[in-house]
């Protein structure tokens, strides 16, 4: 189960697979760099929640797509909240 579709502005779509303290765990069609900045649009019923990270790692999966890690920088407390209880009810 997913957090939901997400679109990464620098490139690439897919979806957010869990959110754990600042770190949101995607899975997208393109790897980045550890460090890189993300800019990241997920998709809600509520409307889009619009997130900023930096990659911590990229790592290939079977089905050619990654797992990339994103640690959130400037999360608002409205957001955190969001995303936990996103990850709460998915989890």
């Amino acid at each position: 189960m997913t957090l939901g579709a997400i679109t990464i502005a620098q490139g690439g779509q897919g979806e957010a697979l869990a959110f754990a303290g600042e770190v949101l765990h995607v899975v997208i069609e393109r790897a980045y760099a550890p460090g890189a900045p993300l800019s990241i649009t997920l998709a809600r019923e509520a409307g889009a929640l619009s997130l900023s990270g930096k990659t911590i790692g990229s790592k290939r999966r079977e089905d050619g797509r990654f797992d990339v890690r994103v640690r959130l920088v400037s999360l608002r407390r409205e957001d955190r909240a969001t995303l936990e209880a996103l990850a709460a009810v998915r989890g």
